[in-house]
């Protein structure tokens, strides 16, 4: 969300990426959902014929938002539990690639509703890893406040705010998931 152009999110940058590091066209299915908890992505069918699979969850979980009612941090054991459903409907009985992103938000962070970020990175980092994949951090870029905002500039996402990546943000998510899926591919 919030990049200046669809062209210049961190999706966008990776597959530019990867089409350059493969020398031919790479392509991407992005199964984003703005205000998405893991258990609303659990709703969707995953996609087929993935060599790469990077999931970016659990903010939204973390924050506690919800679209209506008061907001709520899904409960750690709940949210390990529906995470490992996800993660393995991702990866399945194939051997795609595995990045996990961790949580947008500070670090060290506590959400307005109380819960600890580092809690839910651990267990995006254990889900991850036990699946063979890669766990990336984000709340070092997130404490760049040059990754973030301005606030109401026009994005093709909606009006941009304070707390989501702008196009600095998205250019050094993408750098840290290039990182890892070359990483991974050489191990």
């Amino acid at each position: 969300m919030h990049a200046s152009d669809r062209r210049r999110s961190y999706p966008a940058l990776v597959v530019a990426s990867l089409t350059a590091a493969a020398g031919g066209p790479a392509s991407a299915h992005v199964a984003g959902l703005p205000g998405g908890r893991v258990q609303d992505l659990l709703r969707r069918r995953p996609p087929v014929g993935r060599r790469l699979v990077v999931v970016e969850l659990g903010t939204n979980d973390w924050v506690g938002y919800r679209p209506s009612g008061p907001w709520r941090a899904t409960p750690l054991a709940e949210f390990r539990g529906l995470y490992a459903r996800l993660v393995q409907r991702l990866v399945g009985r194939g051997t795609p690639m595995l990045i996990c992103l961790g949580v947008w938000g500070p670090s060290g962070g506590c959400s307005e509703v109380g819960a600890a970020l580092d809690g839910f990175d651990r267990v995006i980092a254990a889900e991850c890893g036990a699946r063979g994949g890669r766990f990336v951090p984000l709340s070092a870029i997130h404490d760049d406040p040059d990754a973030r905002g301005p606030a109401g500039r026009s994005t093709p996402f909606g009006v941009s705010d304070e707390t989501h990546s702008n196009d600095r943000g998205h250019a050094l998510i993408a750098g840290l998931v290039a990182a890892a899926a070359s990483a991974r591919a050489a191990s």
